[in-house]
C-alpha cells in the first residue's frame, strides 16, 4: 500500500514539473449518505477534502483529492437484546480525471472519476463493550458537477471498497478553488 501511495504522488509530482499548465489548490466541504448494509451500521457522514487539479488539455484535468469524513453515529440492536452505537470515519486518498462536457470563460459543466485508496474505521459500542476496526481498500468515485468561477458544486457516488459496492454513499460537495498555482 505505501509503495502505491508513493507512485502516485510520484507520478502527479513528475507531471507537474514536466508541464507548465494551470494547476489549482481547493477545498470542498461535503456530505455522504451511506446506503445498503452500511447504511444500517452508520448514519450521515460529514468531512471535507482538500483538492489539487492539474489542466492537461482545455477540457481535461488530472485530480487528486483527500480529506476526513466523519460518519454520525447510529443506534443499533447487538443482537443480544442490547441495544448499541455504531459510528465511521473515512479518509479518502484519491486520484483521478475531470471531463468538462460544456464549457465556457466562466463556468462549466464536468463528470469526474477518481480512484484510490479509502482508509475506513469502524466502531460498535454495546453492553458495556467497546471494538473498533479499521481496514484500507480500494475505493472510488464517479459523479459529475457544476463549476461557475471559483465555486464547484459535484454530486457522486462514493465507493469506500470497491469489492463491496453494493454499500456506498451518496456524495454531495461544495467547493471552493483557494490558489492557483
Amino acid at each position: 500500500m505505501r509503495s502505491f501511495v508513493i507512485g502516485f504522488v510520484f507520478a502527479f509530482v513528475s507531471i507537474g514539473s514536466a508541464r507548465a499548465e494551470p494547476k489549482t489548490l481547493g477545498i470542498d466541504g461535503g456530505l455522504d449518505m451511506p446506503t445498503g448494509d452500511w447504511s444500517d451500521a452508520t448514519g450521515l457522514g460529514i468531512g471535507a477534502l482538500a483538492r489539487f487539479e492539474m489542466t492537461l488539455q482545455p477540457k481535461l484535468a488530472l485530480t487528486a483529492r483527500a480529506g476526513v469524513i466523519q460518519h454520525l453515529g447510529k443506534d443499533i440492536d447487538s443482537g443480544f437484546g442490547e441495544s448499541g452505537s455504531a459510528s465511521a470515519t473515512e479518509v479518502p486518498l484519491l486520484g483521478g480525471v475531470r471531463y468538462a462536457f460544456t464549457q465556457s470563460p466562466t463556468s462549466e459543466v464536468y463528470g469526474a472519476a477518481e480512484l484510490g485508496l479509502v482508509v475506513y474505521r469502524a466502531s460498535i459500542d454495546a453492553g458495556g463493550m467497546s471494538q473498533s476496526n479499521s481496514d484500507t481498500n480500494l475505493g472510488m468515485s464517479l459523479g459529475g458537477g457544476y463549476r461557475a468561477g471559483k465555486l464547484d458544486l459535484r454530486g457522486g457516488l462514493l465507493f469506500p471498497d470497491i469489492g463491496h459496492a453494493g454499500n456506498m454513499g451518496l456524495m454531495a460537495t461544495v467547493g471552493y478553488q483557494l490558489t492557483a498555482l
